[in-house]
């Protein structure tokens, strides 16, 4: 690594998981968006989120887990709260995101089983100076605890 210091001083990052359960009605909606109102602060939201987010939506829509306006009022809730400032759009330098996953992937993958969308929202959370990721993933947990973030999961 170059030994860049992080960007920013985001407290917590929240993986797009989480993030779904705060738009859509599954398992723990309700204890997460609790959890997050609690916090009372504005949530990290890159571009990284808003792509997966919209992946996802249409993706419950083609499973036939959501109908298509229902995944269309999620989206414009996301926008909504983007414009309230609920949820606080944030840019990621990708270049300095890209060189940490490349060092996670070599460091850790062989161990915690990593793909590279987990890095990526891991060397995100790193690149924003974040202490805590929130998420419910395991290996995703894995990864963020070895690179020194603290790891909450609001659904225990």
């Amino acid at each position: 690594m170059t030994g860049r210091k992080p960007r920013g001083t985001v407290t917590r990052y929240y993986d797009t998981g989480i993030l779904l359960k705060l738009y859509t009605e599954e398992e723990g909606s309700d204890r997460v968006r609790a959890w997050v109102v609690r916090r009372r602060e504005a949530v990290v939201f890159t571009s990284l989120h808003r792509t997966e987010c919209v992946s996802a939506l249409r993706l419950k829509a083609f499973r036939g887990e959501c109908r298509l306006e229902q995944s269309n009022a999620a989206l414009a809730d996301l926008d909504t709260d983007a414009a309230a400032g609920v949820l606080k759009h944030t840019a990621l330098e990708w270049d300095e995101v890209w060189e940490r996953v490349e060092v996670l992937a070599r460091t850790h993958a062989a161990a915690t089983g990593c793909r590279t969308l987990d890095s990526l929202h891991v060397a995100s959370a790193l690149q924003l100076g974040a202490r805590e990721m929130v998420t419910r993933d395991g290996r995703q947990a894995a990864l963020a605890r070895k690179s020194g973030l603290k790891v909450v999961n609001p659904l225990l």
